[in-house]
């Protein structure tokens, strides 16, 4: 008599069995959106210098737009991810990449700053989701010697969308003005939109865990796809496993939840201020906005490399070590980009050095918070720690206009931010001695 088969027997026949092209393509598809959303992100960055140029805008109110994607991102990751634990991650997705899509045109055709303010808002909201599901995906859609790997990917994504980006908003706003860096993003977007729609399936993780009506015929066409024999019993579920943030702070959880998220609050907090105002410091050491653009990147180009060397130290060493380790980096580097006199050499040098540690840090970082989730929490988990960290963290670049306004140097403001980076990394390190390394082993691959 066949024994039925239970969920943990299928997430290991997934986990053992190699990588079919159905697998490669949805990590594939991750890593693009990803990028868009590496690109996306520093969209309103890039084109800072332009628009304070063309109307008048004061650092105050510059501060206070590049702080609205951040708050949209924050409500993205806070209200909407968590759906992709109740309607699946297909769904969310695409949903995601409409609000990111229709926010960028929206955004291209704004012609007030309140305008410009609720459209980088609702592009926000897009990308908080993604920030969630795009690592979810990669995790949910790996075999067990893989997730690590594509799990990275997304974070080196990220990097190589800013990056990409960077080069195209200096082509832009030196040829058609800085209302095209938005529309190449909606553009981008919309071609996403479908290929997502035609090649991302259902999660069989979810579908595994979830069951939800009709779980028979989605999950063994989701199987066919990935060349994975159909299931003909319902999965036992040895334990109920809610999806609720209730379940984030359950007996076992809170500590764990409660640690990320503040480490990760502080961490974008100073990750943002350099994301966000590094091309305004450049304009205002006297170069034009497309070269701002161009040395910004530097930021992006560095950090690929980094956050596979970073990848690589943690399969060697304990992740968080090298998460701790990389955070104090970041802030030694924004200590530095304070403290170089302000011409281009020293400034990409800085720039360069902040991106090194910045990436290596997340890189650790997300693939730490995307394992110590139980797949019908993952995208839960992951939205909450990213949207406390980014409702308070997404501040950062307000409160750096506010002290520029107040008429603090680079310097001064840049140390500042620093602190904030360097406690993060202690922060990090010291809890994780205190607990012995217990989550230090869940940061590693499910398998």
């Amino acid at each position: 008599m066949r024994s039925p088969v239970t969920v943990e027997s299928i997430r290991q026949s997934l986990d053992d069995a190699r990588m079919t092209r159905a697998q490669v393509v949805a990590i594939v598809v991750a890593v693009l959106i990803a990028g868009l959303d590496g690109y996306d992100l520093q969209a309103m960055a890039f084109v800072a210098p332009a628009v304070s140029e063309a109307w008048g805008v004061s650092k105050e109110i510059l501060g206070l737009l590049l702080a609205s994607s951040l708050i949209g991102m924050a409500a993205g990751s806070l209200g909407l991810s968590p759906l992709a634990d109740v309607v699946g991650r297909r769904p969310m997705v695409l949903l995601a990449l409409a609000l990111l899509t229709l926010g960028s045109l929206a955004s291209a055709l704004s012609r007030t700053i309140w305008e410009l303010g609720i459209s980088r808002g609702v592009t926000g909201l897009g990308i908080g989701v993604m920030m969630s599901l795009t690592t979810a995906v990669a995790a949910e859609f790996s075999n067990g010697r893989s997730r690590a790997f594509a799990i990275a990917a997304t974070t080196v994504g990220v990097s190589v969308g800013g990056m990409l980006g960077g080069l195209a908003a200096a082509a832009l706003l030196e040829t058609c003005g800085w209302e095209w860096v938005f529309g190449l993003a909606a553009l981008l977007g919309a071609v996403l939109f479908f290929l997502a729609l035609i090649a991302l399936p259902e999660s069989p993780a979810f579908l595994i865990a979830r069951w939800p009506k009709s779980a028979f015929e989605r999950l063994n066409g989701v199987l066919a796809r990935l060349e994975q024999p159909a299931v003909t019993e319902a999965p036992l579920r040895p334990e109920a496993e809610r999806s609720s943030y209730r379940a984030l702070f359950a007996r076992g959880m809170a500590s764990t939840t409660i640690r990320f998220a503040v480490v990760y609050m502080l961490t974008v907090t100073a990750a943002f201020y350099i994301i966000s105002w590094l091309p305004q410091m450049v304009a205002d050491a006297g170069f034009p906005p497309s070269t701002a653009s161009l040395i910004s990147i530097t930021t992006s180009l560095v950090g690929v490399p980094s956050a596979l060397i970073a990848g690589t130290f943690a399969t060697r060493f304990r992740p968080v070590g090298v998460a701790s380790a990389a955070m104090v980096g970041f802030g030694l580097a924004l200590v530095l980009l304070g403290i170089v006199p302000p011409t281009g050499p020293a400034l990409i040098f800085a720039a360069g050095a902040c991106g090194f540690f910045l990436s290596a840090s997340t890189a650790v970082f997300y693939a730490s918070i995307a394992t110590a989730f139980t797949p019908l929490m993952r995208v839960s988990g992951i939205g909450f720690v990213s949207g406390f960290g980014l409702l308070l963290g997404g501040l950062g670049p307000y409160f750096a206009g506010l002290m520029f306004g107040y008429g603090m140097s680079r310097t001064g403001v840049s140390f500042t931010f620093a602190i904030v980076a360097a406690a993060a990394g202690v922060l990090l390190f010291t809890h994780r001695s205190s607990t012995g390394g217990a989550v230090g082993a869940r940061a590693m691959p499910d398998r």
